[in-house]
């Protein structure tokens, strides 16, 4: 009753709002953003491989065209959801759209990139977060508080009041964090509609929303946090690995205006619709089609190498600071895997190699090792690979921060024929039917005649 009488619009400032129910607009373009970066950080494991994260993110992204559609100004389980599908597509899609819906409504709140509890340890954590059964499922830091935010996500076709004692309890980590944070519990249900409900707790916070400041805008932050900005990277990981996986020919530059001043820091929402952006029709109007991207950076405008993803409808792009802060990181990635493979080489057996580390591990004529193991073992084997990894991960921490803040000034500061070795034609993916969105540093772009998301017929 609560939810179809909700109409109260979300605070426009940045935080938690007061309690209440709201009626909250978004976009699948906010939603599509969201669901390709969040989850477990697979990064290092693909490092050798990057084409396969071109398959990860069509594994996250088409997921909710499967199962919701839009009924008016609604998003609406399907028919094949409520009553085609089987009882385990609904429990694996409803963990897809929680942990999608969690990150959505953080971000609306004003939360930076998540991080993954089982890919990292929260900064100000006790050593036993890695040790615990069982943890919240992400955490980050608001960039206007500079608080830590605990996140627990869940999600069904009926979201009842048990699943959500359980996540309260998984929020509850006691002394582990010892610093002041944020509980959010973030619970989506499909029940006729697709609603949330988010709770809230202060753990040992100085301030509420009524204390958020909105002076730090996200760019501030990236240029003064090397935690900020390993987060964002971190984050985008799977973007850069599906960019640099594709053929040099297949990269194209697209024209992005800065966001205004003051936007970024007023607006939990950061995705912006381009469409509607002044600022990026501005500069296209002055940046001729055939231009190089030098025509562009002229114009303080935001060069952003773009690519669409084979096999999918989706186009995504970022800006030359984080192509390089990403590239910096994932060659750090490759480190810790190669150092998980040197100390513990029975946790990565049947990892992918690159045809170096073949070439050097196996002799033409010794057979590879026989890996058929029950999946109770290799259920054991693959935590244990990750536990170690995060170990390994933090043991060269401070490596990661100085070498993601160096790959952010080295992109900044070249052009996309040092980073790329070409210089990408200039596109307007408008022009080729995409509805165009970004941040401050990424671009997503999707098919409009993808979104056929109508409602079935009665």
């Amino acid at each position: 009753m609560e939810v179809a009488s909700a109409h109260q619009p979300w605070p426009s400032s940045v935080g938690i709002p007061a309690d209440g129910a709201y009626l909250v607009r978004t976009t699948w373009r906010a939603l599509l953003d969201a669901t390709t970066t969040v989850g477990r950080d697979i990064a290092p494991w693909i490092a050798a491989t990057p084409r396969l994260a071109r398959r990860e993110i069509m594994a996250r992204r088409y997921p909710l065209s499967a199962y919701l559609v839009r009924a008016g100004h609604e998003v609406v389980p399907s028919v094949v959801y409520s009553h085609g599908t089987e009882s385990s597509t609904r429990t694996a899609f409803g963990y897809h759209v929680g942990m999608t819906m969690a990150e959505w409504a953080c971000r609306t709140m004003g939360l930076g990139p998540t991080t993954h509890a089982e890919s990292a340890i929260p900064q100000g954590a006790a050593p036993g977060w890695a040790k615990m059964p069982s943890l919240p499922d992400l955490f980050g830091t608001h960039p206007a508080t500079s608080e830590l935010w605990l996140v627990e996500a869940k999600g069904s076709r009926r979201l009842g009041l048990r699943p959500r004692i359980k996540g309260a309890k998984q929020l509850d980590v006691g002394a582990l964090v010892p610093v002041p944070h944020q509980k959010v519990l973030c619970g989506t249900s499909l029940e006729r509609r697709l609603f949330m409900m988010i709770d809230v707790e202060d753990a040992q916070a100085t301030g509420g929303p009524e204390g958020v400041s909105e002076d730090i805008t996200d760019d501030e932050a990236l240029e003064h946090d090397d935690e900020a900005l390993l987060e964002l990277a971190r984050s985008r990981m799977l973007t850069y690995l599906a960019l640099a996986s594709l053929p040099r020919g297949g990269l194209r530059v697209t024209a992005v205006g800065r966001p205004e001043a003051g936007l970024e820091s007023r607006r939990g929402d950061r995705v912006r619709l381009l469409e509607s952006d002044r600022a990026t029709a501005e500069l296209r109007r002055h940046v001729a089609p055939d231009a190089e991207d030098e025509a562009i950076r002229q114009r303080h405008g935001l060069d952003m190498l773009t690519a669409r993803l084979p096999g999918t409808d989706l186009m995504l792009g970022m800006t030359r600071r984080l192509y390089g802060a990403c590239r910096a990181l994932a060659e750090a990635e490759r480190r810790v895997v190669a150092r998980v493979r040197e100390r513990r080489p029975k946790y990565v057996e049947g990892l992918p190699m690159t045809m170096e580390e073949l070439l050097r591990t196996y002799s033409p004529v010794v057979p590879l090792p026989d890996r058929s193991v029950s999946d109770r073992a290799y259920e054991a084997r693959i935590i244990e690979a990750q536990e170690y990894a995060r170990e390994v991960r933090e043991e060269q921490r401070d490596e990661h921060l100085r070498s993601v803040r160096a790959g952010f000034a080295m992109g900044d500061s070249s052009s996309w024929m040092h980073l790329i070795d070409v210089a990408p034609r200039l596109a307007l993916p408008r022009e080729e039917g995409f509805l165009e969105a970004a941040t401050a540093d990424t671009y997503l772009a999707v098919e409009e005649e993808a979104l056929d998301l109508d409602a079935e017929a009665d």
